[in-house]
């Protein structure tokens, strides 16, 4: 005979989600999280302006179709904590790419084979690794300055270096075909990022 309380119990008791939803929730997680981490990472050792649309578009198309799945979840089985994972991926994304962790740890490792490279400056228009950067080419600029381009110029076309009692001419976006910007990660001073005036 059933009492009270366990009628009382079954009305509480959360229903179960389908198969079919959980196993769409999680495809739009690892999909997330993949785009994500490939976004990251690629920013990190060769920007490229492609990366970052494609998977800004992966994200964004995700995120649309989490929006209707995850309240059709909610809704009818108050699944709240698998209808919560893709907003936290999405988030830590946000924090790891802000606070600049993967460019920070791409320059520790590769800080040393940059050095290495930097005073023979040997000219290549050949893509190379370089640590864990792709240096598209590498050649000394009329400054003095051993120019490692990397990337497709996102932000900066790469890093300059300059060896110890070259001056680095101090100049900005319109006054110079070359312009160097003040270099953001942990250096001896002889690094800089490089850009071109296109204009």
């Amino acid at each position: 005979m059933t009492t009270v309380g366990e009628i009382q119990r079954q009305a509480r008791r959360r229903p179960q989600s389908s198969g079919s939803w959980t196993s769409t929730m999680c495809v739009l997680c690892v999909v997330t999280w993949f785009a994500a981490v490939t976004m990251v990472i690629t920013q990190a050792v060769s920007p490229n302006l492609l990366v970052v649309f494609y998977g800004m578009a992966t994200i964004l198309a995700a995120g649309i179709v989490w929006l209707f799945m995850a309240l059709f979840g909610v809704i009818k089985y108050q699944a709240f904590a698998v209808s919560s994972i893709l907003p936290v991926i999405v988030g830590l994304t946000f924090v790891v790419g802000e606070q600049r962790f993967p460019e920070r740890a791409a320059w520790r490792v590769s800080k040393g084979a940059l050095i290495d490279a930097a005073p023979q400056c040997v000219e290549h228009t050949q893509p190379q690794w370089i640590g864990v950067y792709y240096v598209e080419s590498m050649h000394r600029s009329r400054d003095g300055a051993c120019l490692f381009q990397i990337g497709d110029g996102i932000g900066s076309n790469g890093f300059a270096y300059f060896a110890p009692g070259t001056v680095v001419p101090e100049r900005n976006q319109s006054e110079g075909a070359t312009y160097y910007i003040p270099f953001d990660l942990p250096s001896d001073g002889s690094w800089r990022r490089y850009d071109y005036n296109y204009f």
